[in-house]
C-alpha cells in the first residue's frame, strides 16, 4: 500500500524532546507548587544527597528539584526557540493554515469535527473535503499552547532573576500566578492533545509519529485531502 510522509524527522525529534522536558517540568513544578502533596518525590530525590548537603532528605530534594526545574526550563525554552526559528525560516508552519477560512465556515467545521470525535458522527462531505494537515480544533489548540508557553517563559525568567530585576513581593506573587495560569493552559493542551491522538480515528497519526513518519495514502486522502493537494499528490 502506498504511503506518504506526514511527520518529518525534525518534527519527531522536537516532539519527543518536548514530551520528555514538559513531563519533567510538570513533575518538578508539582513538587515546588505543593511540597505537602509531592513531598515523597522530594524525599526520593534528596535521600542520596542529604548527607552530602548536610540537611534532611526533603529539604535536599526540594533544593535539587528547584535547580533542576530552572535548568530544564531553560533547555525547553531553547529547544522551542530553535524549532520555531527553523519553522519560520523554512516556511514549515502548517498548523495555522485552516484559520484562513471565513469565521462562519470555521464554526461549522469545528462543530462537525467535535461531533465526529465525541459522538462518532460522520463528517459532512464538504467538511471532509476541506480538511488540511491539521484541523481547526488543532489550530486553536496551538494558540492555547503558544499563550501557555509565553506565560510560562516570561514568568519563569522573571522568577529566576527576581533579585537582579528588583521585583517586589507583589510582583513575584503576580509572576507566580502567571506561571500557574500558563501551566493550567499547557495541561489543558496536553489533555486535549492526548484525547485526539488516542482517538481510534487518528491511530495512523500516532503510528506515524512513533514509527517511520508515514501514513497510508488512502487514509490521508480521506482525512487531509487539502494537505495532499498542496503537495501535488493525487
Amino acid at each position: 500500500m502506498d504511503k506518504f510522509e506526514i511527520v518529518s524527522i525534525g518534527y519527531k525529534i522536537a516532539h519527543h524532546w518536548n514530551l520528555i522536558l514538559f513531563t519533567l517540568l510538570a513533575l518538578t513544578g508539582a513538587v515546588l507548587f505543593s511540597i505537602e502533596v509531592m513531598g515523597w518525590l522530594a524525599y526520593a530525590v534528596g535521600t542520596p544527597f542529604s548527607a552530602l548537603l548536610g540537611t534532611d532528605p526533603v529539604t535536599a530534594g526540594a533544593q535539587l528539584v528547584r535547580t533542576s526545574h530552572r535548568f530544564i526550563g531553560f533547555v525547553w525554552g531553547a529547544l522551542l526557540t530553535v524549532y520555531a526559528i527553523y519553522l519560520l525560516l523554512f516556511r514549515r508552519i502548517e498548523v495555522f493554515k485552516p484559520l484562513s477560512k471565513p469565521l462562519p465556515q470555521q464554526i461549522k467545521e469545528m462543530r462537525a469535527i467535535a461531533s465526529h470525535y465525541v459522538l462518532g458522527k460522520p463528517l459532512p462531505p464538504e467538511v471532509a473535503q476541506s480538511l488540511d494537515r491539521h484541523n481547526l480544533l488543532v489550530s486553536y489548540m496551538a494558540i492555547v499552547l503558544i499563550i501557555a508557553v509565553t506565560l510560562l517563559s516570561i514568568s519563569g525568567v522573571a522568577l529566576v532573576f527576581k533579585e537582579p530585576l528588583g521585583l517586589s513581593p507583589s510582583a513575584v506573587n503576580f509572576m507566580l500566578l502567571l506561571h500557574d495560569v500558563g501551566f493550567v493552559l499547557g495541561f489543558l493542551f496536553v489533555a486535549l492533545h492526548l484525547f485526539a491522538v488516542l482517538h481510534p480515528a487518528n491511530r495512523p497519526l500516532l503510528v506515524a509519529m512513533f514509527g517511520d513518519g508515514k501514513a497510508d495514502l488512502a487514509w490521508l486522502k480521506a482525512h487531509m485531502p487539502r494537505f495532499l493537494e498542496r503537495r501535488g499528490v493525487k
